[in-house]
């Protein structure tokens, strides 16, 4: 009797930043799995928790927020518009929302975004979490016999399932395949590649001041209150936000902003995370975790083997440390992760703003040589990093809300609103860029600032003063 009430019933849990929250019973059978369970230990914000000692949430409260948040919105959708889309749909949207995370490595973007592009060539095709998230997806429902609850509740499993990675990795040419152009406005909830406003970063932008202790000043749930489905003249559906709500999204990207200035482009984050994906490419040849059919698969390699994923986590650290390997790149390594421990850190030297087009991995890794350059034979290439810090709306140089649609309750129909018609106050540029040099020795900082200062005119750049961006933020733990 126990087991069909807990089969029928939503299971409630108590969320640090929703409170009380409802979950339907094919999400809970999705959680107590291992591969859901994994992301307990990826840190939602990698090694921000170096620098910001609250920052200990996880990707696992993440994706229940966001899946709670998701069928919030829906349901406020649905109130009113009973007929914008089925039960049906609005399950998978759930799925999405609890799943688009499932694919994160260890320490989160810095995966992604640092490590496995040291692995990959020109030949060999690129990578990212969301990808990762679709395969996991896959995976998990193989391995826990899923396929029978999926049916169980309405679904149709070939058909929906593909829906649900549609929803978690947008396919860049449309229209989608899981759902008719009248149901568009459905991929536009858990990651909205269009203008960005989305239940993903509603969530982590509210978690993520909640566990850093940074005020949000952007209300989630002002707008959904007043969200709809509106048609453009094609018939293809989208979501729209009502015309009085600007301001509160506007506010979303500053948080945004904010957000990224103050935390996850910190310049402390990045020198620790690059000291963790140094220690990871040493040990990389060393570490090995347990695929498919017992091969032992290497940490790059686990992104194409789910079962070695399932078992690649944060914990990688301690699994370097932890190895009693005498080969001269795992001592490296233990030493790398010791030094983060001690906080001998990589040291912040420079940094100049950027005027003009954004440098390539390649520009910086020519960059880093001109540099040295400079230096009369003092530093090696392997002394230094170049990083970009990239502060915008999430659109580059663009406003995403000039993307977005509003409504009004006394004209029909939806329309654009430029930022112009609102106000003269907000800005007009809407992306600050940023080079920043590190050193990996301490007793290489002077020089390499020089190095940097004296290179700079060359490309027109001038370096920023000491207080300037980060210095004002940065936190000592």
């Amino acid at each position: 009797m126990q087991h069909i009430i807990d089969d029928c019933y939503p299971k409630i849990f108590n969320d640090s930043v929703h409170g009380h929250i409802e979950l339907h019973p094919l999400c809970v059978k999705i959680i107590d799995t291992p591969q859901f369970q994994r992301l307990r230990n990826i840190k939602q914000l990698g090694a921000t928790y170096y620098t910001y000692p609250g920052a200990c949430h996880n990707r696992f409260e993440h994706c229940i927020g966001t899946c709670h948040l998701a069928a919030k919105l829906l349901r406020q959708i649905r109130l009113h518009q009973t007929e914008a889309c089925d039960d049906q749909d609005d399950l998978c949207v759930q799925i999405a929302g609890l799943c688009h995370d499932l694919g994160h490595g260890p320490f989160s973007h810095m995966f992604d975004h640092q490590f496995i592009p040291e692995f990959q060539t020109q030949t060999y095709r690129k990578w990212n979490h969301e990808e990762g998230s679709c395969k996991m997806l896959d995976h998990l429902i193989a391995e826990n016999d899923l396929k029978s609850e999926f049916e169980k509740y309405g679904l149709n499993f070939e058909k929906d399932v593909a829906f649900i990675k549609e929803l978690i990795n947008p396919p860049s040419e449309q229209p989608y395949k899981g759902r008719p152009k009248e149901k568009q406005f459905l991929y536009e909830i858990v990651c909205n590649k269009k203008n960005g406003v989305d239940v993903d970063k509603w969530d982590y932008f509210a978690r993520d001041c909640h566990h850093l202790g940074i005020p949000n000043s952007f209300d989630h749930n002002r707008v959904i209150s007043n969200m709809m489905v509106v048609n453009s003249s094609d018939g293809t559906s989208h979501i729209a936000a009502r015309d009085k709500d600007f301001d509160q999204l506007h506010e979303m990207f500053h948080v945004r902003s904010m957000l990224h200035r103050r935390a996850y482009q910190h310049r402390v984050n990045t020198s620790i995370e690059t000291m963790i994906c140094d220690a990871m490419t040493l040990a990389n040849d060393h570490i090995f975790y347990n695929g498919e059919n017992g091969k032992r698969v290497k940490i790059s390699e686990c992104i194409d083997d789910m079962f070695a994923f399932t078992r690649l986590t944060d914990n990688v650290v301690f699994d370097i440390m932890n190895s009693e390997s005498p080969h001269a790149d795992m001592v490296k390594a233990r030493q790398l992760i010791q030094r983060i421990h001690t906080r001998q850190l990589y040291q912040y030297c420079a940094g100049a703003r950027i005027n003009e087009t954004i440098p390539s991995s390649t520009d910086l890794r020519k960059f880093v040589i001109e540099i040295v350059e400079l230096s009369n034979k003092k530093l090696t290439k392997g002394d230094i990093f170049i990083s970009v810090v990239r502060i915008n709306y999430g659109d580059k140089d663009n406003n995403p809300l000039e993307k977005f649609l509003f409504y009004s309750k006394n004209s029909p129909g939806a329309f654009v609103i430029r930022a112009d018609e609102v106000s003269s106050m907000l800005p007009s540029s809407f992306q600050d860029c940023y080079i920043q040099v590190f050193c990996r020795d301490k007793n290489m900082k002077r020089l390499t600032e020089q190095c940097f200062r004296g290179w700079c005119p060359s490309k027109g750049l001038t370096p920023m003063r000491e207080d300037d961006v980060y210095a004002k933020y940065e936190l000592k733990g």
